[in-house]
């Protein structure tokens, strides 16, 4: 487990080894920085857990730097306890106001500069743990659970926003709908687990097989599927298309029923074009060239042209 980092921003050299002999031997690792600008350099090079800063610095003093430090996006989350010889209540509030979590004043012991240091650092993790929760929420609301592809509701707010970017900048703008051919068969022969190991299957495909941060692909509902593709001309998705139908089609699929083949056929459609001029258009019209793949037969891609 890595020690936390302690940075020390004290123009006393004294100070500074006065809390690395307290803090090191009880696992932590204190670096120290004698003034305030060299200490915001050596916050954004080593994200420390925990800055103890000095407020009565010359040239840049305590107050200028916390501002700095909170200001600055790479560490404006790194809590700080001010350090002073002022005693006085409006000295603190100003450090609390600018961000300062805590203060300590000199002459302080080692038991009081443990205590303080381990509670803030508790708080910063359970602070962590909450952040790192909420991103992994949030990024389940925007995801279907089986196939782990984004979901309808963040599909279609993606594809607005797409939409816009295309027809502001000029930019192309293509859209495949997808859907698994005779899926009911598949569900009524060999039961809805065989149903969602295949469904889970396409999910993967599609993620291996799209530009990771740049293509969006969706569960777009049931046995449908959808890719938004920015910056991607017609021609270029019904080749992406084609890639993607030959994949599922040449793939058994491995379930608990064994190896079963399937197919897809897909929609495939995008701007400009004449008759498109919003995003309802764009799916209306993938949709119109999916229904004609299923109608010329299937595990085939069609476009609107």
């Amino acid at each position: 487990m890595q020690r936390p980092v302690i940075l020390i921003i004290d123009d006393s050299k004294l100070i500074a080894e006065f809390c690395r002999q307290i803090l090191n031997p009880r696992g932590f690792h204190v670096i120290w920085s004698p003034d305030g600008l060299k200490g915001l350099e050596e916050a954004k090079r080593t994200n420390p857990d925990l800055i103890l800063l000095d407020v009565i610095m010359p040239n840049f003093d305590g107050y200028k730097t916390l501002q700095k430090l909170k200001q600055t996006e790479t560490t404006s989350d790194i809590p700080v306890i001010m350090l002073s010889s002022m005693a006085e209540a409006v000295d603190k509030i100003k450090g609390l106001e600018l961000g300062a979590v805590d203060y300590i004043t000199k002459p302080f012991d080692a038991g009081e500069l443990i205590a303080r240091v381990n509670t803030q650092l508790r708080l910063k993790r359970l602070h962590d743990e909450l952040m790192e929760k909420t991103r992994k929420l949030s990024k389940m609301a925007d995801r279907n659970g089986l196939t782990g592809l984004y979901n309808h509701r963040f599909f279609q707010e993606k594809l607005s926003e797409e939409f816009a970017r295309a027809k502001r900048y000029g930019l192309p703008l293509s859209n495949i709908l997808m859907d698994i051919d005779h899926f009911k068969k598949i569900n009524d022969t060999y039961g809805h687990l065989v149903g969602d190991v295949i469904l889970k299957g396409i999910g993967s495909m599609l993620k291996g097989s799209t530009r990771k941060g740049v293509d969006i692909p969706a569960r777009y509902g049931g046995e449908e599927f959808a890719v938004i593709l920015p910056h991607t001309e017609l021609s270029r998705a019904i080749k992406v298309a084609e890639r993607l139908r030959k994949a599922v089609a040449e793939h058994p699929f491995r379930t608990p029923s064994g190896h079963i083949s399937i197919t897809m056929s897909f929609g495939v459609a995008a701007i400009p074009h004449p008759e498109i001029n919003d995003k309802q258009t764009l799916l209306k019209a993938s949709d119109e060239a999916l229904y004609r793949a299923k109608e010329n037969g299937r595990n085939r891609v069609e476009a609107y042209l």
